[in-house]
Order: structure tokens, then sequence, then C-alpha cells
């Protein structure tokens, strides 16, 4: 589903990723970890075309995208692969990004109409389904402002899900919420696992990428030092960059290994 080539990206003199390269098999939940300025959330928004990159390659499915090295590409086709990468990938982000204005069905078709050139009817049919499918029965009509935190983060899902895209990117789903909705949020992931979406999480969260994933990709220095399973990357980490990150971890919750 996803193959990540070599890529790199700059801000000005400071190098962010560093020929970062990995793969994502289609139907598994994957977790980012890494320390904080490690490139991860980065990585993220260059797989949705948020932010161009200098070097290498990303294939999501069909859909190539290179680096800006490779040469400047027309406005057009710059447009082109853009509404291309945002069928395909959908992002639910850190600070949920709804429209204030906007109702919580609103928010969930807003997309479908505008990309997508659904009719509203048909829009409105999708957003009640995948409000439901969050657990939103009942919601649709109250703004952003009236629902709790981990509600506004079930509209936001909701509203990458209605899209109906191939891979769904979570930057940091935990970061503002409690202990018991990050347990709701581990079991909505679950069930999106279950109907075999591709999903990519980034967090800081071990205990929850422990818990939720099928594969963990551990970032450091702007580049995947190391991938496989959970069990694999938290119980034998093959890279010692890793393993020290572990223990790290582990120390913490007074269980630390050799």
């Amino acid at each position: 589903m996803i193959e990540v080539v070599d890529v790199s990206k700059r801000y000005g003199t400071a190098s962010v990723l560093n020929h970062a390269s990995f793969t994502i098999a289609e139907g598994q939940l994957t977790t980012i970890l890494g320390p904080s300025g490690c490139g991860k959330s980065t990585m993220l928004r260059c797989l949705n075309r948020l932010e161009r990159f200098e070097d290498g390659e990303i294939r999501v499915g069909d859909v190539v995208m290179n680096g800006t090295s490779a040469g400047a590409s027309s406005r057009s086709a710059e447009n082109d692969l853009m509404h291309r990468v945002r069928q395909r990938v959908g992002l639910v982000f850190q600070n949920f990004n709804l429209f204030p204005h906007l109702t919580a069905l609103g928010n969930v078709i807003e997309a479908p109409i505008t990309v997508k050139r659904l009719p509203r009817s048909q829009a409105e049919d999708i957003g009640r389904l995948y409000l439901n499918l969050v657990g939103l029965s009942g919601r649709e009509h109250d703004y952003p402002a009236r629902l709790s935190g981990g509600q506004q983060q079930r509209v936001a899902i909701a509203r990458a899900l209605a899209m109906e895209p191939d891979v769904v990117l979570f930057d940091e789903p935990t970061s503002a919420l409690d202990p018991r909705l990050i347990g709701e949020v581990a079991s909505l992931l679950r069930l999106l696992d279950e109907l075999k979406k591709t999903l990519i999480v980034v967090t800081h969260d071990l205990d929850f990428a422990e818990a939720i994933s099928d594969q963990v990709i551990y970032f450091e220095g702007g580049r995947a030092v190391e991938s496989g399973s959970a069990r694999a990357v938290f119980g034998q980490p093959s890279q010692a960059e890793t393993r020290a990150f572990m223990n790290g971890f582990r120390s913490r919750q007074g269980t630390e290994r050799p």
C-alpha cells in the first residue's frame, strides 16, 4: 500500500527527514514512534502532501509523489496530484481542525461535496453512516463548541472516513485526552483495523502504541531506524537506538530489560 524511499525534508539548513525509507502493507495498523523532533509528524504530513519533500519518493497505491529535486511540476499537475492524494489519504489532525461554523454533519460532508462533487443528499447519507460508526448518532446537528474534546475527535475521524480513503493518518490522537478517552480511541482504531483500513498513527504514548499496533516503525534522526511487529519492536528490538528508547520507557514502568 505505501512505500517510502529515501525521503529527505529540510527547513533551511535543518534536516528533518534524512533518507527515510519504510513500507506499510495494506490493512495494517502501523504506529510511528520516536523522540520529539525525530521527524515523525513531518513524515505524516508528507504522506498527505501537506508538506513537500526535497529528495526521494513516496508511493501510495498507484499514486507517486517525487521530491522537488526531481524537477518542478506545473501548477495543474501539482493540483491533480494533490487531488489524487487527498482522495486516497485522510488525515486526522492533532487539534482536530473542525470548522466552528459547521455542525458535526456539516464538517463531515464538506469534503465529499467539494472534492468528490457528491450530491448533498448522498454526502449526508455517508456522513450519518460514519458519525454513527464513531458513536455520534444523534449529534449530527451539534456545533463543535457543544461537543467534548473526545467527541470533536470522533467528528474529525468521521470526516476523514467520509472521503472513503485507502489510508487514514492520525497525528498524536491521544495527546489531549484523559485515560478513559484514550481507551475509547484505542477501541475505535481496533474497529477500523478490523474493517481492513490502512491506518498510520504517530504517537508519543508507548502503552497505547503497544496495545493497538500491527506494525511499529521507530524513527530517530529523521529516518526509520527499525520496523517490525509490536511484539518484536517492544520485546526484542534489534537496533541499539530502539533498545535505548524502549528501555527508557520501561525504566519509568519499573520493567527495564537488558
